[in-house]
């Protein structure tokens, strides 16, 4: 095998595993494009959205634990038949306040601490906008927070609080866990997740919305297939030699 027929095998399966790469994947049931994606950066292929519950903390050493629902993934939008067919993707979460620190009249600062998430699909849909229906199913990803969660908000503490908030995850298992440990964020952390929060949700918690994004890496055979091709590349070279 000389070095052109080698190389074009190596360009073939390479061209394969790009076009394995490009096309749906699935994982537990819910399925996203990597192609097509609503997401900045652009350089990311994974976005997804939805609307989240939490109680309200008052002082430092107070437990925050929260629950929701995706409504967006990738380019789905308001559509979870197509992202998740027969199924909802839902998820509780829990923080604890570490401090609100005051800047200018009713703005202040926040931190949260030990941010966990748990991510669940369930193919029984019955979400009710309570925790115990967003914790059913099967694990699909779990997170923890790279350090705390921080953000700005008004009214603090008072259980009219607004405000908006970030935080870097890391991955720590369910089923898509080998999809988004990518260590491709900021700090060789893996997602980025950013969220808001308002009055008005049921008996008296705050209710708002989340953005979590990342990449996802692309399943076993399109990494097989590009392996396969640079065998061929290599093995071509050496017979030359």
């Amino acid at each position: 095998m000389n070095i052109k027929k080698g190389l074009a095998i190596g360009l073939a399966a390479l061209g394969l595993s790009l076009s394995a790469q490009a096309s749906d994947i699935n994982v537990g049931g819910v399925v996203w494009d990597p192609d097509s994606v609503n997401a900045f950066p652009a350089a990311e292929d994974f976005f997804s959205s939805g609307n989240l519950f939490e109680n309200v903390a008052f002082q430092p050493g107070d437990m925050v634990n929260g629950f929701g629902i995706f409504d967006q993934m990738n380019s789905d939008v308001n559509n979870a038949a197509s992202f998740c067919p027969g199924c909802e993707l839902t998820f509780t979460f829990s923080m604890e306040l570490v401090a609100f620190t005051p800047i200018s009249g009713n703005v202040s600062s926040f931190e949260f601490k030990d941010l966990a998430i748990n991510i669940f699909v369930d193919h029984n849909p019955n979400y009710a906008a309570t925790s115990a229906s967003s914790s059913e199913g099967n694990l699909w990803l779990s997170l923890v927070a790279d350090g705390n969660l921080t953000g700005l908000g008004t009214d603090l503490g008072t259980g009219s609080d607004t405000g908006t908030g970030s935080a870097l995850l890391n991955v720590t298992g369910g089923l898509a866990a080998g999809n988004f440990d990518t260590n491709g964020e900021l700090n060789g952390t893996d997602m980025v997740l950013s969220s808001s929060f308002q009055p008005g949700g049921p008996n008296g918690l705050l209710k708002g919305g989340f953005e979590l994004t990342g990449n996802s890496i692309p399943e076993p055979a399109s990494i097989a297939l590009l392996g396969l091709g640079m065998l061929g590349f290599a093995a071509s070279r050496k017979r030359k030699a």
